[in-house]
């Protein structure tokens, strides 16, 4: 106990913890967590009878509280712990602990407890599993939603809000979905087990992947393997949730890798696999095209971006066809739209004029707003690329493809957590001292938005930083001496922390 006493007390005065309390802090959040996933009340997993072999209510090893303890207050535990945890574990890597043999063993001991639980913070793998089924079935995901399928037991744990709704996603994983949906002989509970086995893997092969990629980049690969692998963003809101944007980040970082590697053709061809599976990834194909040749000449740049985008749709044409699936995903990307979440700005906003405007009488109505918002937060995203494409050669291929997914998802029309995961698995790969804490700085923020009520939070937040940020401009512009000392205790304050002696 004293032992544990000192090491607290030296994190708190500024020193790095031991790689033993880096273990225990970190294991016993993911065990905090795990036993707040058994509580029957517990908004992290689904709790339809069927989603889980365990934690259901009236079902084993269902814990309504442990000596009293309500499990949110179990979960907010683990969730600050793990938070604390990984900051202090990029703290020491920064400055030279470890390596990767021993960090290796540290996501191991940090994360196998999630192994027992359900899928966490999202429901999306139950409905993979049902579009699985369609596509076993010669059902097209592109013209239906699962409810096509009608009494089975797939549709007991699929979102209701997805019953309807057409798959947004490209061949490749559809297809991989209808091979596990046979291999498991149709079992609806098999093929959801067996699609978050093959996520997991997927996250250990991007993991994997953005290490060489910073190796190769001449950057410090285990501080990637921290931002990425030991990410809880990565791990809660991709790995255990079954993603199949993992599948996009590991087409993605394998084409930047053989990019890096002056294997233009083969970088094409892999990212144009990743656009196969989610659309996003079209970003890089962009770059990849307008970084072939140096300068930024329109001219001497046609050639390959046209050489580039034939192709990429040969690629993904193929792929379409060897699958028998087609084209039809293109139709359904609007699909994620239907989500509407008030903090996102695009949303927000379109509620704020609504409002005013209403009061007026002059309100074309919500819907209309919302259209006309949506398509300008695509254009502002849109103008953020152009900037990171004029800019290509001050930034590099990796931090412009990084910073424009993040535009693309604040500018969206819908954001989730996993979202935010793109541009963080990007940028990681190039972790300099700044982009480092912005990495940390943004994951904490989607992680906080995952939570249930944590889209207000983090819009709130959001609003009070950039109050904060006028505040301070107008502050220096005027000389306000009281408000620039306040903010210089702030930044002091904020240094000492980030950068303990």
């Amino acid at each position: 106990m004293r032992l544990v006493q000192d090491e607290v007390k030296g994190v708190l005065q500024g020193r790095l913890p031991s790689r033993r309390l880096l273990m225990a802090s970190g294991a016993l959040s993911s065990i905090l967590i795990l036993i707040s996933s058994l509580a029957p009340d517990s908004q992290l997993t689904s709790k339809i009878l069927g989603s889980w072999f365990f934690g259901m209510p009236n079902g084993p090893l269902t814990i309504s509280a442990i000596a009293g303890v309500p499990e949110y207050l179990i979960f907010g535990a683990g969730f600050l712990l793990g938070l604390f945890a990984w900051w202090e574990l990029v703290r020491s890597v920064r400055e030279g602990r470890y390596s990767i043999r021993e960090l290796v063993w540290m996501a191991a001991v940090w994360y196998s407890p999630l192994l027992l639980a359900g899928p966490l913070y999202s429901r999306d793998v139950y409905a993979y599993a049902a579009i699985g089924e369609m596509v076993s079935r010669h059902i097209s995901p592109y013209l239906y939603g699962p409810n096509i399928l009608g009494a089975t037991p797939y549709l007991n744990t699929v979102d209701p809000i997805w019953g309807n709704a057409p798959a947004p996603y490209g061949p490749i994983f559809l297809w991989l979905s209808g091979l596990v949906a046979v291999g498991t002989f149709h079992d609806p509970f098999a093929t959801m087990l067996v699609i978050r086995v093959l996520a997991i893997a997927a996250t250990i092969g991007v993991a994997w992947l953005a290490t060489l990629l910073a190796r190769e980049l001449g950057y410090d690969h285990r501080l990637a393997l921290v931002l990425v692998g030991l990410n809880p963003l990565i791990v809660f809101h991709l790995a255990s949730s079954a993603h199949n944007d993992l599948y996009m980040m590991l087409f993605l970082l394998a084409g930047l890798l053989a990019y890096a590697r002056r294997h233009p053709i083969v970088a094409v061809v892999l990212v144009s696999l990743a656009v196969a599976v989610k659309v996003p990834a079209v970003v890089a194909l962009a770059f990849i095209a307008w970084g072939a040749t140096p300068g930024n000449d329109l001219r001497t740049k046609i050639r390959p971006a046209l050489t580039y985008g034939a192709i990429a749709l040969v690629t993904v044409g193929v792929v379409s066809a060897a699958t028998g699936l087609g084209w039809g995903w293109i139709h359904n990307l609007g699909t994620p739209g239907l989500v509407l979440n008030p903090a996102v700005p695009t949303t927000a906003i379109t509620g704020w004029v609504n409002r005013i405007t209403s009061v007026v009488g002059l309100s074309p109505g919500y819907g209309t707003w919302l259209t006309i918002f949506r398509a300008l937060g695509l254009a502002a995203a849109g103008t953020t690329g152009l900037y990171f494409v004029v800019r290509f050669r001050h930034f590099g291929l990796e931090k412009a493809i990084g910073y424009s997914l993040l535009a693309l998802v604040l500018f969206g029309p819908v954001i989730q957590s996993w979202y935010i995961a793109w541009g963080v698995v990007v940028l990681a790969t190039m972790p300099t001292k700044r982009v480092t804490y912005g990495v940390v700085g943004v994951s904490v923020l989607g992680m906080v938005y995952g939570l249930p009520y944590g889209g207000p939070i983090v819009a709130w937040t959001a609003y009070g930083l950039i109050a904060a940020g006028a505040l301070w401009v107008l502050a220096a512009r005027f000389s306000w001496t009281p408000v620039n000392a306040a903010f210089g205790r702030v930044a002091l304050v904020a240094g000492r922390f980030a950068h303990p002696e």
